[in-house]
């Protein structure tokens, strides 16, 4: 069998998985990584020192929100933001903050701004970045990311 195909088939055996139920967390989320193209084969966007992401409405379903960052000269790296039922944007908001803080570690800042939004900044010295939204599986909320 050759590697696009063992791929393929792979791929519709995580589907199915990602179809039965999780009593902690949506199946899919612990194979989002493997779901994803091969992130070091995409283009990279164009890096900033600062980003912001702007999270609307409350959350109708538990889901999973699936970020790539994009640190310049370096691996992108993969971070999910688990969200529950019921969240409002603030609590997404500051569950997001949390993940991406530890992510990122010292060299970059994520703050919660008007309740809703969260920056992330390089600190001084450290390189610019790309935040990309991969995916948003709670219902009802929306997540808007721009270069701030």
């Amino acid at each position: 069998m050759n590697p696009q195909a063992i791929r393929n088939t792979l791929a519709v055996v995580l589907v199915i998985l990602c179809a039965l139920p999780a009593p902690d967390a949506p199946a899919y989320a612990q194979f989002a990584p493997l779901l994803m193209p091969n992130a070091n084969q995409a283009p990279r966007p164009e890096p900033a020192e600062r980003w912001r992401l702007d999270f609307h409405d409350a959350a109708d379903s538990d889901g999973i929100i699936s970020f790539r960052l994009w640190v310049q000269e370096e691996s992108p790296m993969h971070v999910d933001v688990p969200i529950r039922k019921g969240e409002s944007d603030r609590e997404i908001a500051r569950a997001a903050r949390d993940a991406l803080a530890n992510r990122l570690g010292q060299r970059y800042a994520a703050v919660v701004v008007d309740g809703e939004d969260v920056v992330i900044t390089a600190q001084r010295g450290s390189p610019r970045f790309t935040v990309e939204l991969l995916r948003d599986t709670a219902r009802d909320v929306d997540v808007d990311v721009d270069r701030d």
